[in-house]
């Protein structure tokens, strides 16, 4: 081979080198590029809106990290108490005893609803470990305690995702309680719930996503833990939404619900809030949550709204 030979194929060589390395460069930024993508439509930071009468919006602020969506509760010790799926610690919550965890889960405790630092509520009794799909949602019981409800997505979140239960006298030390149980025939999948008890009827609604934005599935229970029936409602906002208790009625607070199928998820924080006097039969109200913001998006989500002394808080 003689000397222009052996230019020609080095020249050969570094093109091809260039062109290796310019493809692994492509792929490389095409993975980057998904999985901000991605993480802009699962991942979101932890913001509360401040409203002191839940309409009027004054203040919004960063209070958390990375989430898949939070649940709240305001506990007995008046402690504000938010769980949700956790990217960024995927190990959840451990039985101690026996070694097996729910996973993908975190809890986050503030005593003003501003300063969140994270913990790890304890678990007994699971008998194995479980990935959580949907946001862990903590509800106080009438009788007093508190009840853990979530989902086991090791077989698909949506497809086959069977509800469960823990439950806690203090809301931080919980039981695995199993699966629900219900009548003969019905569907007991669920994601993406909210649950009320309904001091008139004496039941529990679970909420949880149907086939069109305007819809939500009943899962309805007089003990919390066995289904007696599902059924359909119309609802004027979109999951995920939450329930207060004012007394002679309930006020909802939701996402707008959208024209469109396709929209994303994440423009769905317009905050809509509709009235109840049993759970079932919702109407928007006249007066509806607005910001300092100029145009008609108020972005503030309703994952979980809580009153507090000063006020209502939108996280």
């Amino acid at each position: 081979m003689d000397g222009r030979e052996i230019k020609k194929a080095k020249i050969r060589v570094t093109v091809k080198n260039r062109i290796q390395l310019i493809i692994v460069l492509l792929i490389i930024i095409a993975g980057v590029a998904f999985h901000f993508t991605f993480s802009k439509r699962i991942y979101r930071p932890i913001e509360v809106c401040y409203a002191p009468d839940g309409v009027n919006i004054t203040e919004k602020k960063i209070v958390g990290g990375y989430w898949g969506g939070s649940s709240g509760v305001m506990m007995d010790d008046d402690s504000v108490v938010l769980g949700g799926l956790d990217f960024s610690d995927r190990k959840g919550i451990k039985d101690e005893q026996t070694g097996n965890s729910l996973k993908d889960v975190s809890f986050l405790k503030s005593s003003d609803g501003w300063n969140f630092s994270k913990f790890r509520p304890n678990i007994n009794n699971l008998s194995e470990t479980i990935s959580a799909c949907g946001d862990p949602t903590i509800i106080k019981l009438p009788e007093g305690g508190y009840r853990m409800y979530f989902t086991d997505g090791e077989k698909g979140c949506h497809s086959d995702a069977p509800l469960m239960s823990a439950y806690s006298k203090d809301g931080y030390s919980y039981s695995f309680e199993g699966k629900l149980t219900g009548n003969p025939g019905i569907n007991l999948k669920a994601v993406d719930f909210t649950v009320l008890y309904e001091k008139n009827a004496r039941k529990y609604y679970i909420y949880t996503r149907a086939e069109n934005f305007d819809e939500v599935d009943i899962l309805e229970t007089t003990d919390g833990r066995h289904i007696s029936k599902r059924y359909k409602i119309k609802i004027p906002f979109s999951l995920q939404f939450s329930i207060l208790d004012q007394g002679d009625h309930y006020v909802a607070y939701g996402g707008h619900v959208p024209s469109d199928k396709n929209e994303l998820d994440s423009d769905l924080r317009y905050p809509v809030k509709a009235t109840s006097r049993d759970g079932l039969n919702w109407e928007r109200t006249q007066d509806q949550p607005n910001g300092p913001w100029t145009g008609n998006k108020t972005y503030c989500n309703t994952y979980a709204v809580l009153k507090l002394s000063d006020g209502y808080y939108f996280y």
